[in-house]
């Protein structure tokens, strides 16, 4: 089970604004800029649930970090629901909770790879 999906932001690497393809897998996720190249490469370091939402969506936290933060329809892998999943992915790690079950993902930096131009 996994998602592929593109989502327009700010590129952590070129710094321009451009499709990023994002792949959560289920014990990785990866981001690839279409402008340039750039991968960065998450890893699964824990999953639990939460006793109440976190908020993600509108927080200091994305703003400070220039986070990219957005909500995305998608099966849970946990109560294997078609819901809302918050999406927080920074520099250091990225998070993903349902807002159904409260399953919440976290991934920490792993790689970076500039392995093409356009």
């Amino acid at each position: 089970m996994g998602w592929e999906f593109d989502k327009e932001e700010l590129c952590f690497n070129c710094r321009s604004q451009a499709i990023q393809r994002i792949k959560v897998l289920s014990r990785e996720l990866l981001t690839q800029c279409t402008n340039c190249g750039a991968e960065a490469h998450y890893a699964l370091h824990g999953a639990y649930q939460e006793k109440k939402m976190p908020e993600l969506i509108g927080s200091d936290v994305g703003e400070a970090l220039g986070a990219w933060c957005f909500c995305h329809e998608a099966l849970c892998p946990n109560c294997s629901s078609e819901t809302t999943n918050e999406v927080l992915i920074d520099t250091v790690m990225a998070m993903i909770a349902c807002e159904k079950c409260l399953l919440t993902r976290l991934y920490r930096f792993d790689a970076f790879d500039k392995s093409w131009r356009r």
